[in-house]
């Protein structure tokens, strides 16, 4: 028996994985829902500010999932995730 004995982090990275790729949609989601226009200019003004939020965790955990992905696969995790391009902006991790 060449069964490798993998340790509780190991087991868990794929759920972890499929977690983060959830919470990336639901943020997605979340980010694309249209605004009540009834609402106040603080309301607005927090919707807004929650989108943003939403925005910045997604990217952040887009990064990581290829960071766990890299490293569930055997290679190095901290190679940088490929570069993004959008005319003269870039992104990289």
């Amino acid at each position: 028996m060449s069964e490798e004995v993998q340790t509780y982090y190991q087991k868990k990275l794929p759920d972890l994985i499929e977690k983060l790729k959830n919470m990336v949609d639901k943020n997605l989601d979340l980010i694309d829902k249209d605004i009540d226009g009834d609402i106040s200019d603080d309301k607005n003004h927090a919707v807004l500010k929650g989108r943003k939020m939403a925005a910045e965790d997604s990217v952040w955990a887009m990064k990581k999932i290829d960071e766990l992905q890299r490293e569930l696969n055997g290679e190095d995790p901290l190679e940088k995730t490929q570069k993004l391009s959008w005319g003269k902006y870039s992104a990289e991790s």
